[in-house]
């Protein structure tokens, strides 16, 4: 009796200490929770998700599309040029050789025009602006 006392003890012991060890939420269910903060308008919260991302999960799928956001969310939400401008370099720094190609020119661009009103920004001079699509298609 006393030996299946002291291994129901020991038992609820291990599986007590087991989940207390479990680790935080995965990558996907922050990156799911840092999205839906976006979409919702708390940029500042998102940032801190994906932050929380890269900081825990390094070397995961998200962590550079959530590095890339935390420039984005920076440079087009917050108007945080300084912080964006960190954030960028970072995903450059740590993530341009592995991810995709279009969210490397995506931060390069970001970066050469961060702080820049629409109209200095060559690309875009040379689409039409509504007024001039109006006036043309009169």
């Amino acid at each position: 009796m006393k030996r299946a006392i002291l291994y129901i003890a020991v038992s609820t012991l291990a599986l007590a200490l087991l989940m207390g060890c479990q680790k935080g939420p995965t990558s996907e269910d922050i990156f799911t929770e840092a999205k839906k903060l976006q979409e919702e308008g708390k940029y500042e919260d998102a940032v801190v998700k994906y932050e929380q991302l890269v900081e825990l999960h390094s070397k995961d799928k998200f962590a550079p599309q959530s590095q890339f956001m935390i420039g984005f969310i920076y440079a087009n939400e917050l108007d945080d040029l300084d912080k964006a401008k960190v954030a960028y370099e970072t995903f450059l720094a740590n993530y341009a050789a592995n991810s995709d190609s279009g969210m490397v020119a995506s931060a390069r661009w970001e970066l050469e025009n961060l702080g820049k009103d629409i109209d200095e920004i060559e690309d875009l001079s040379l689409i039409p602006k509504d007024e001039d699509a109006a006036e043309e298609g009169e």
